[in-house]
Order: structure tokens, then sequence, then C-alpha cells
């Protein structure tokens, strides 16, 4: 039953597709109407749309280069023993310095059931954390090795906030204002890590 139906549509169809008489002057007059309603919705909700996207992937854009030089700080801080931390100058925010004071030495096995462990002293060595300007933006750089991204860090700062002198425990806040050269936003984000 069904197959009847179409088959006899498309006979339909083909023949009004085959006919010559072209359209009728009301037939062009309702469709240009009708188009001009539907076509400026239509327009509007695809420009909306395509807004929408563009402000979700450049938020998504930016918040991925914060997340990433937040990650490779953490990552270069897994790998480094530190002891504390200090400004690199009073008057800067955007700048702190790791200092590892000493490393752990184990003696040789001595034929007991533990190993001994000592402190040795060392020279004070030093990894730093610092926004430094390349060109027209700013980027984070730790211990001379910049950490790429499209984005421009100018404006972010870095401090810490100590509960002793020298600073052996802190709280160390990244407050990001994050923009890229492609876009007109910026956006502000934060993160804190203790130790």
């Amino acid at each position: 039953m069904t197959g009847n139906t179409v088959r006899r549509l498309m006979e339909k169809l083909k023949a009004k597709i085959s006919d010559n008489k072209g359209i009728t002057l009301i037939e062009l007059l309702v469709t240009l109407t009708i188009s001009s309603i539907l076509l400026p919705v239509t327009y509007g909700a695809m420009i909306t749309g395509y807004k929408v996207y563009e402000k979700v992937s450049i938020d998504a854009q930016l918040r991925e280069d914060a997340d990433y030089v937040s990650a490779m700080v953490m990552k270069n801080l897994y790998s480094y023993p530190f002891d504390s931390v200090k400004e690199c100058t009073p008057t800067s925010s955007n700048c702190i310095k790791f200092v590892n004071n000493s490393e752990k030495k184990v003696a040789p096995y001595s034929g007991k059931s533990f190993y001994e462990v000592e402190d040795k002293a060392i020279q004070d060595d030093e990894q730093t954390l610092q926004l430094v300007q390349i060109g027209k933006k700013g980027q984070w750089s730790f211990n001379g090795v910049i950490l790429e991204t499209p984005s421009d860090f100018t404006g972010s700062t870095i401090s810490t906030s100590c509960s002793s002198s020298p600073c052996e425990d802190a709280m160390i806040q990244l407050t990001y204002e994050v923009t890229h050269p492609r876009f007109n936003k910026t956006l502000q984000l934060e993160s804190n890590f203790g130790f």
C-alpha cells in the first residue's frame, strides 16, 4: 500500500517537473514572502550559534593555556626538591625563587635494618619562576625555560603567603590575566598550591 502511494507521488512529481508551463506570479510571490520571513530568522540563529561557539572556544583556549602553565610549574616543582621560597625583589609581583639549601645523603648499608639518612648542606641552589616579556607578550619562565603558549600573560602575578621566616611553608598564588592575540578578551584565573 505504501509502495503504491510513493510510486504515485513520484509519478506526479515527474509530471510536474517535466511540465513546461513554469510558475505563476502568485506562486513566485508566495515563495518570496515565505523566504523573506524564514531567512532572517535562520540567519539570526546561525549567527548567534556561531558567536556562542566562538566565545566558548576562546574561553577554552585561554583556560587550556593557563592550565598548561600551571601543570608545567607543578611538574618542575615535583622534580626539584626545594626547602623554601623567596620573592626575587621586595617590589616584584611576578617573580619567585625556590631555594634548595640541603640535600639528603643516604649512608651505605651497614648491616642494620634501616638506612641512615643525613642532611648535607649545599650552596644555595635556586630556581626562578617569573613572568618575562618576549616581544609584546608576557610569558612564564621556569629557571630560564620559557613556557610558551599562544596566549599573552601580561598583567599576571605570583605571590606567597608565608607562615614563617625563612618561608618554609607557604601558599603560592598564581593570578593569571590571559589574553589571546586573535581575540579581544581577557580571562582572569587563579591557581593556588601549598607546600
